[in-house]
């Protein structure tokens, strides 16, 4: 985990998956929804950052809280949006869903599979 320079806090992928297996960890998709419903990390919610707000986000106190989106921008982003209220141990998803893919960790959604039209 690496601390920028803006005080936002980075998390590798291999660590997120480390807390994703223990359990220790909600996972936030930033994207928007026909992003997510493409692809996404397995057990990841989707809250896009066009629809975040401060006022209703919940407090979270109990889990680390990982923002994620395609490279790293929006989850930043959010979180900046989230510095004033109560939510404690934030993190961003650095590099974002093709980071992830790119370690090798799987993804789920509706990817579309290029089709043998050959028959």
């Amino acid at each position: 985990m690496e601390n920028l320079n803006s005080g936002i806090l980075a998390i590798d992928c291999s660590s997120l998956k480390s807390l994703i297996d223990k359990g220790d960890v909600i996972l936030i998709d930033v994207r928007e929804t026909h992003e997510f419903e493409y692809e996404n990390i397995p057990g990841s919610f989707l809250l896009p950052l066009s629809f975040l707000d401060k006022s209703v986000f919940p407090s979270i106190d109990k889990n680390r809280v990982v923002f994620m989106c395609a490279m790293g921008t929006r989850s930043i982003a959010a979180i900046k949006q989230l510095r004033m209220t109560n939510l404690k141990n934030i993190f961003y998803l650095e590099g974002g869903i093709g980071a992830w893919k790119k370690a090798g960790y799987s993804t789920q959604g509706g990817k579309f599979e290029a089709l043998d039209w050959s028959i």
